[in-house]
Formats: C-alpha cells, structure tokens, sequence
C-alpha cells in the first residue's frame, strides 16, 4: 500500500523576507506628505497621570492619536473607536498622525503607516519621557 503525500502552501509559507512575521507592519519610508521640517511631540499629546490625554471630540482616552500638524493639536480616537482622527484629518487634510497607544505614525493620506528621519525627534522625545 503507497501513501500520497501532498504539500500544502499556507500565506505564511511566502511572506516577504523582510517581514518580522506573518501580522508585521512595514512602514512605508518615502510618504511625500510628510513635510520638510522635523516633527516634534505636541504639547497635548503629553500623559497626564500616565494616562493618554482624552480624544477632543468625545473624552476617550485609549487607542488615540495626536495630529502632527504644525500647530495643531488635535487629538482624536481611532477607527476601532469613534474614528475621530480620520474625520479631522477628512475635514481638514491633516494627514500625519501618531498613535499614542503604540507610538507608530501613520499617513491618512497614503493610508499607511510611515517611518522616516524627519520622525526621529519624536521619537527621541518619546523615549526621554519614559
């Protein structure tokens, strides 16, 4: 009696090479929405007690994240809340954006998440705040 042997492929078997794992996130690292300057950390994305500062529009205080837009500091929940960011960055086209639950930047406009140098002095200041 002969056994059949068949090889199964799952999504897993051909991830790219550069992921960490098979639900990794590669940022993009050339979103042109970015503008040329630095970012720096808004004053109202800062903890208080530890806790996230509460979104604008409706007081939720997890899973937010702070426009970062010269000069604005909107902060609003998610997509998995009340989807505040995404309406101010609609009604506004503020598109960069960080999330204050994980600290990865994301652009509305790429609708991606994004990494690059001009990022790097918040995150700079985010490990200083620890």
């Amino acid at each position: 009696m002969s056994t059949k042997h068949t090889t199964t492929t799952t999504s897993t078997d051909n991830f790219d090479e550069q992921l960490i794992g098979p639900f990794a996130i590669v940022p993009k690292t050339d979103c042109h929405h970015l503008a040329d300057r630095m970012y720096t950390l808004p004053q109202s994305a800062r903890r208080v007690n530890g806790r996230q500062p509460p979104c604008t529009d409706c007081g939720e205080t997890k899973e937010n994240w702070v426009c970062l837009e010269e000069n604005c500091q909107q902060i609003g929940c998610s997509r998995y809340q009340q989807k505040h960011m995404l309406a101010h960055h609609e009604s506004t086209g503020h598109g960069i954006c960080l999330s204050l639950s994980d600290n990865s930047f994301y652009c509305y406009a790429c609708e991606s998440y994004i990494d690059s140098p001009k990022l790097a002095q918040i995150n700079q200041q985010l490990i200083d705040m620890q």
